[in-house]
């Protein structure tokens, strides 16, 4: 009998396994399993990036924050100076 295969047949093509069970290269198996743990490995990774964005972005807001109340007590002191200074000069005035 020849080894030609019946392309009218219903059973499964030849495999290049050695247990001829698969359809599949087990290389390719391999490669599916391998990207599958490769995207797994990276979800508490991504987390965990996350996590660190989320708080150095608070960070910068509360600093930036900080900044401009540190910039409003300055204004709020020049002018209570420049009121109290004009109340001083103007005391020694009405004396004379």
């Amino acid at each position: 009998m020849s080894d030609s295969v019946d392309p009218t047949s219903t059973s499964d093509p030849p495999s290049d396994e050695t247990d001829g069970n698969s359809c599949c290269n087990p290389q390719i198996t391999d490669g599916v399993t391998q990207t599958s743990v490769h995207v797994l490995g990276l979800g508490p990774a991504t987390a965990a990036v996350n996590a660190y964005i989320g708080q150095s972005q608070s960070q910068s807001i509360l600093f930036a924050n900080m900044v401009n109340q540190q910039a409003q007590y300055a204004n709020i002191a020049a002018a209570t100076l420049t009121q109290e200074l004009t109340q001083l000069l103007d005391t020694g005035r009405d004396e004379e």
